[in-house]
């Protein structure tokens, strides 16, 4: 089987989402700024419409020097 970060990105976020009462945020980081994939803006349009709320996401590694994908 071929290795496909991609996917198993996908698939760690499926599970994530199916064992968690949280959100999961997934996107990357581009030119200093976070940029959210369209699932998870949608997500939290769902599970948070019409709220104003703060948050502090924490514990969330990423290697800066990874290769794009």
């Amino acid at each position: 089987m071929a290795y496909n970060e991609p996917e198993r990105l996908a698939e760690a976020a499926r599970v994530l989402q199916e064992s968690r009462t949280g959100l999961v945020l997934t996107g990357r980081i581009k030119d200093g700024k976070l940029i959210l994939d369209k699932t998870t803006e949608d997500e939290i349009a769902r599970k948070f419409a019409g709220a104003d709320t703060a948050f502090v996401a924490l514990n969330s590694p990423f290697d800066p020097a990874s290769q794009s994908v």
